[in-house]
């Protein structure tokens, strides 16, 4: 039963991360996510290489119902979050 459960983990984890790659090359392809009025080609996804950011970024253009220290709460837990399934993975794997 367990090299069964292990075998289906296996896969449904393949599939996964073909479509994550899928998603990923249709994202790139697409341009989704770019401004094109600045074409940085690569480079262009790392945000913070582009001239004047904060004017992007700026709080005004962002409505939300909670404070912005609640967002970055969030960010930050999900960092390490994601930071210790990593661990868990690598360890497992």
């Amino acid at each position: 039963m367990k090299s069964t459960l292990k075998k289906l983990i296996k896969i449904i984890g393949i599939i996964f991360m073909i479509g994550v790659v899928a998603v990923v090359l249709y994202i790139m392809a697409n341009g989704i996510g770019l401004i094109d009025s600045l074409d940085f080609g690569a480079g262009a996804y790392y945000y913070a290489d582009i001239p004047q950011f904060s004017k992007y970024v700026n709080g005004e253009h962002f409505k939300s119902a909670f404070p912005m220290w609640i967002h970055i709460v969030l960010f930050l837990i999900w960092g390490v979050a994601m930071y210790k399934l990593w661990s868990w993975l690598d360890k497992k794997l």
